[in-house]
């Protein structure tokens, strides 16, 4: 039971959340490379917001192009939250 108050006291701290991760993009907004789980995992965990990349959840694969993406925090079979990510280009 302590893991499932564990994975509800974590939703509710990043419940809301967003980060901004920026990545080497073209004019056009699309990726040289993609966002992974691992890269959003890191940017939230940077953040102050413990995530492991296993508790990401892409429905649709990799993030392949800037913008604003709305992505599940999975924490437990029942326990899960919709977090921002913004991915921006790199500045030149």
């Amino acid at each position: 039971k302590a893991t499932h108050d564990e994975a509800e006291s974590r939703r509710a701290a990043i419940e809301g959340q967003s980060i901004t991760i920026r990545a080497n993009a073209s004019n056009e907004g699309k990726l040289f490379g993609s966002v992974t789980p691992r890269d959003i995992a890191a940017a939230f965990t940077a953040a102050g917001f413990p995530l492991n990349k296993s508790e990401v959840v892409l429905g649709e694969g990799p993030l392949r192009n800037t913008g604003e993406y709305e992505i599940m925090a999975h924490f437990a079979a029942d326990v899960e939250t919709p977090v921002k990510v913004i991915v921006e280009a790199e500045e030149a």
